[in-house]
């Protein structure tokens, strides 16, 4: 039904996109694949703010060399992990490969959700271009070293419809948001308002509750160990990247430092990891319930809406 349904508005929509959204355990990249496999002439955007960094593959559960080189995926592996890119990089770039996808008469798919991506397209937010600042940033990364939520409160006092947006560990995010206010002066909140929906979009949102999710979650670590990801690890601290660069003390490369420091046994690490990772699972279907009630209130034109299970 729903390759049916969407074939049909594709032929209707020659310039339309396609979003598939919902957070982690959902197969969204999987969704995709079985949808361009099955007549689809696609390509796709990858909307994973850790899926654009080198060198981590596995723990991002990026697509196999195979399957780019049969259907290409964009917007991957562009940035080396000290490396920054903001929203509005994401946006330019998108819109780019969009307009690249469609002179080739395929069709933009745009999967996984970094909703601060996906929402400079669904919703159009203009965003400011206020220039990366790494001296203000790393003072910020100081103070919240030393005082842990200092930049939440602070936030909350300059721009608290943002920082309500946000949750008090995504200091990444919180960093960009004071960050904007330095340079313009104004919050977040007022430089970045939603705009009219550029293009036609079919937004399939796929559900994954706990019931569904927390199994694949298990499934999936447990795979992660036997696809290398404590070789990866260790590649990128051997490179140059220790344990305390940001990236190293994200979700399900933290809890492998110590297996790999012989701290921890191998299962020890798996059990922390199906904890950690069910938690971060259970915030992002929180988020998502909020984020489909407003889609369910203020739809918006031009836009489909397609829930699927």
């Amino acid at each position: 039904m729903l390759l049916k349904e969407l074939k049909k508005w594709i032929k209707e929509n020659p310039n339309g996109v396609v979003f598939i959204i919902w957070p982690t355990a959902s197969w969204k990249t999987q969704l995709s694949l079985d949808l361009i496999n099955s007549g689809i002439d696609a390509e796709v955007i990858s909307a994973d703010s850790r899926q654009i960094f080198k060198y981590m593959d596995i723990w991002t559960d990026k697509v196999s060399k195979q399957i780019i080189e049969k259907i290409p995926h964009h917007i991957i592996d562009i940035v080396y992990p000290d490396g920054f890119f903001t929203a509005w990089d994401w946006k330019k770039l998108a819109l780019k490969k969009i307009k690249e996808i469609q002179s080739k008469d395929k069709v933009p798919f745009i999967v996984w959700w970094t909703w601060l991506y996906t929402d400079t397209l669904y919703k159009n937010y203009s965003l400011p271009e206020a220039k990366p600042d790494f001296e203000f940033r790393k003072k910020l990364y100081e103070q919240e070293e030393k005082t842990p939520w200092i930049l939440y409160e602070k936030l909350l006092k300059i721009d608290p419809k943002t920082a309500k947006k946000l949750h008090p560990h995504s200091i990444r995010y919180i960093i960009r948001a004071l960050e904007i206010y330095e340079k313009t002066w104004k919050p977040k909140s007022e430089v970045c308002y939603e705009q009219k929906v550029p293009f036609p979009i079919f937004m399939i949102i796929k559900r994954a509750e706990k019931e569904i999710a927390n199994p694949k979650i298990d499934k999936r670590i447990n795979e992660m160990f036997e696809q290398w990801l404590v070789e990866e690890v260790r590649k990128l601290l051997e490179m140059w990247y220790n344990e305390n660069h940001q990236w190293m003390q994200s979700i399900w490369y933290k809890e492998i430092i110590p297996y790999i420091k012989q701290q921890a046994t191998k299962e020890k690490v798996i059990e922390k990891l199906q904890i950690n990772t069910h938690r971060y699972a259970k915030r992002q279907r929180s988020f998502f319930r909020r984020y489909i009630q407003d889609m369910k209130e203020k739809p918006k034109k031009n836009v489909i809406y397609k829930f699927i299970e």
